[in-house]
């Protein structure tokens, strides 16, 4: 034959049983409770330090940028190059206009000034593509 056995041990616990069962659990739920307020500010103060520190380091480029007169930030920095290279037109133009020509390009093609790569050659755009006149 077999027997059946109970989990909790044989017959039903008694008072002392239930008192020590309910001490149990009380005491794994509040430590439970105080890992979870534990963990949660632990988080809590790790986001806050990289928040000083990304703020610190923000601060400084900012502070270096505006003693030294450089931009600051991808967009002014890239404002400051097209200044510097001379491209202060629109870039970004509808495909229906064509592609804008630097007025400084074409002065220099008619009058006949050298670039870095040899003369620049007068070319006239027609019907059928792109003409050089030598």
């Amino acid at each position: 034959m077999t027997g059946t056995h109970h989990l909790s041990g044989p017959g039903t616990p008694g008072f002392l049983g239930q008192v020590a069962r309910w001490l149990t659990l009380a005491g794994v739920t509040i430590a439970a409770a105080f890992m979870l307020f534990f963990s949660a500010a632990f988080a809590l103060v790790l986001v806050g330090v990289i928040a000083i520190i990304a703020l610190i380091a923000i601060s400084v480029f900012w502070i270096r940028a505006k003693l030294t007169g450089r931009p600051f930030g991808p967009k002014a920095h890239m404002a400051e190059i097209r200044r510097q290279m001379g491209m202060d037109v629109q870039m970004g133009q509808d495909a229906r206009q064509g592609p804008r020509q630097d007025p400084r390009r074409t002065q220099r093609s008619r009058t006949g000034m050298h670039g870095s790569n040899g003369p620049i050659i007068d070319a006239t755009e027609t019907p059928e593509g792109w003409t050089v006149e030598r």
